[in-house]
């Protein structure tokens, strides 16, 4: 599915806002209530509305790529409501067809 397109720190805004947007190269993009690094789930919408972030990073101990780490979740800090190890999730109820494991 084509969304509008947009450079990074735009597709983490759309995200925030609830819009749909990918990037350039097609491997950052939102439907608006997840946030997607290549097919990875990297953020998420509560069904409260919160934007919930998740650290796929060196500090974190879930590196998966530069891209990911430095061009993905850098922008998307910004926007999130909480920012959560992805380990954490792993004992939450958030629905499973989302969970990024």
């Amino acid at each position: 599915m084509a969304y509008p397109k947009m450079n990074n720190p735009e597709v983490a805004a759309a995200w925030s806002r609830g819009d749909k947007a990918q990037n350039g190269k097609n491997n950052y993009r939102t439907d608006g209530s997840n946030l997607y690094s290549y097919a990875q789930v990297i953020g998420f919408t509560t069904k409260e509305g919160k934007k919930i972030l998740l650290d796929y990073t060196a500090r974190s101990g879930h590196f998966l790529s530069q891209t990911t780490s430095g061009k993905h979740i850098a922008p998307a800090r910004r926007h999130a409501h909480a920012i959560m190890n992805p380990s954490v999730i792993e004992n939450t109820e958030i629905p499973k067809s989302i969970l990024p494991f």
